[in-house]
């Protein structure tokens, strides 16, 4: 059995479903020869008593010679195929634990899923929080009074408003810088398993095949 490297495994993971995708596309679009016999009758003698009747059969330009029961077999080996490989990176992860920080170990995926989070939580709640300034303004305000005559009149005056920030802005700032340089750690950990040959298994193609060199192989 042969190994292969969480990063590799994941690109010939991408390359099957890429293959799966051309070949189910493929049966749809481009082999009709293999699927339909096509004979067209011209009956012109029925309109034209001089005219010859003439039968045609359909030629179609296929993309591949393969016919539909040998690209149904190459298409469940693909499946078991792309199975088979989820298996072995599902088992493979079983395995995989990074170290957060002293008291605390994740597993690859949630480690992925954690140093996301920092990043979002740092980016859409602190950073607007943190970035808040005190602020002075001025606008023009209504007031009313009565004349001498006992009538109530408008007039206009300035108000001078003051805005405070009533937290501590620079706590949040550091929070972020503390948070964003843990999803760095932890993803520099995580670059360093994916680049670990752990994952058991012998691929049956080459990521760098296309699906005519599938084709051909099988065939």
């Amino acid at each position: 059995m042969e190994k292969m490297t969480m990063k590799e495994a994941g690109r010939y993971s991408n390359f099957l479903d890429k293959m799966i995708d051309e070949l189910i596309y493929m049966a749809n679009y481009g082999m009709d020869s293999k699927i339909y016999s096509v004979i067209e009758t011209h009956k012109k003698s029925a309109s034209y008593k001089d005219a010859t009747d003439e039968i045609i059969e359909v030629e179609f330009e296929d993309e591949s010679e393969i016919d539909v029961p040998n690209l149904t077999k190459l298409l469940e080996e693909l499946f078991l195929e792309k199975s088979d490989l989820a298996q072995s990176i599902a088992e493979t992860k079983k395995n995989l634990n990074i170290e957060i920080d002293a008291d605390k170990v994740m597993s690859l995926d949630a480690s992925l899923e954690y140093a996301k989070l920092l990043r979002r939580f740092s980016e859409s709640y602190l950073r607007p929080l943190a970035s808040k300034k005190d602020r002075k303004s001025k606008e023009k305000r209504t007031g009313y009074a009565f004349n001498v005559e006992g009538n109530q009149t408008p007039y206009i005056y300035e108000a001078e408003i003051i805005t405070k920030v009533i937290f501590d802005t620079k706590s949040l700032s550091e929070k972020i810088k503390a948070n964003n340089q843990l999803a760095d750690k932890i993803s520099q950990k995580i670059d360093m398993v994916m680049s670990l040959e752990s994952v058991e298994f012998t691929p049956k193609f080459s990521y760098l095949d296309s699906s005519e060199d599938i084709i051909n192989k099988y065939k």
